[in-house]
């Protein structure tokens, strides 16, 4: 059964064993068991099972920007000249680079041919990803281009800082771009001033943009190592750090910024409680999800099989 317009909003914990889940405030649904597979952005099921003592860690994630470059160009130098008469799929590239600070600096849920979007969530802060149409030819393609973070820059052990630190970078990128996506070239990402116009390439967004500096919604240091990376990319693709590629900031949901301890069974420190996938902090992307679910399916199977005496 597909329950739409539900959500869990509380927990019924007895003796340390989870016995029913409340949905929507008001129904009780009884339950012993229960695979939370909640995504990266679940903010408020996170505080609410931070409330009801789920035992949760900070974790490392990463924070970056949105980076476009012609699709044609992508293209030509992934498969040679001539590649449009080719009739070969759009080309796709994967990047990464070991910043001097120490930070990873890598690309990020490529979209070949595709359009940077909006993907806000709670009012007043503001957040970007990627999306790609069945064909893939919009004009442009574009990647995230992101650089690690760790527990030790949000300054906290708190299961929860690193919502906090999404959340503060956020609300800069909603008041940079007064509501609209914060949009601006290469060149003066680098130069940290804000773009008052576009070179040759022009931005594919789903969504509203508005000319900014990027660097004002990021840290200091996430944005050196961004344009370090960039500039190493080059080596790999040309004019990948051309000073006219578009930037949109910011991207700040790549991953989980908690992990939901598990125990060797699977189970969190609530017993019938099965933390799964991107939200819990076991996975960081469509494919490597799926296959915790697997795993964690396969984990509860067996521990079915013993509880039950099943051969």
């Amino acid at each position: 059964t597909i329950r739409f317009e539900n959500k869990v909003t509380d927990l019924v914990i007895k003796r340390g064993r989870l016995t029913a889940l409340v949905i929507n405030g008001t129904e009780t649904l009884p339950c012993d068991t229960a695979v939370l597979a909640v995504g990266h952005s679940a903010r408020d099921t996170f505080e609410m099972l931070y409330k009801r003592k789920l035992h949760m860690t900070p974790k490392a994630f990463a924070v970056g920007v949105r980076v476009e470059h012609p699709r044609q160009k992508i293209d030509e130098f992934q498969y040679g000249k001539g590649a449009a008469d080719k009739k070969l799929p759009t080309a796709s590239y994967k990047l990464t680079y070991r910043a001097s600070c120490g930070r990873s600096v890598y690309s990020f849920c490529m979209c070949p041919g595709g359009f940077v979007v909006n993907a806000s969530s709670e009012k007043g802060r503001l957040t970007v990803n990627g999306m790609s149409n069945h064909d893939r030819m919009a004009r442009n393609s574009n990647s995230a281009v992101i650089a690690s973070v760790t527990p030790e820059d949000f300054g906290s052990e708190h299961p929860l800082a690193g919502i906090e630190f999404q959340r503060k970078w956020e609300e800069k990128a909603y008041l940079a771009g007064n509501g609209a996506i914060p949009v601006q070239t290469f060149s003066d990402f680098k130069e940290d001033k804000k773009t008052d116009k576009f070179g040759k390439i022009l931005p594919n967004t789903k969504g509203k943009t508005a000319f900014a500096n990027i660097r004002e919604c990021l840290p200091d240091e996430v944005s050196e190592a961004i344009i370090e990376g960039m500039d190493a990319f080059e080596k790999k693709i040309k004019g990948f750090s051309d000073g006219d590629t578009v930037l949109s900031g910011i991207e700040a949901r790549t991953s989980s910024p908690l992990r939901m301890e598990r125990d060797e069974s699977f189970q969190g420190s609530i017993s019938g409680i099965y933390p799964c996938g991107e939200g819990a902090g076991y996975a960081g992307g469509i494919t490597s999800a799926a296959m915790d679910g697997i795993k964690t399916a396969e984990q509860l199977i067996e521990n079915m099989d013993k509880k039950y005496n099943i051969l």
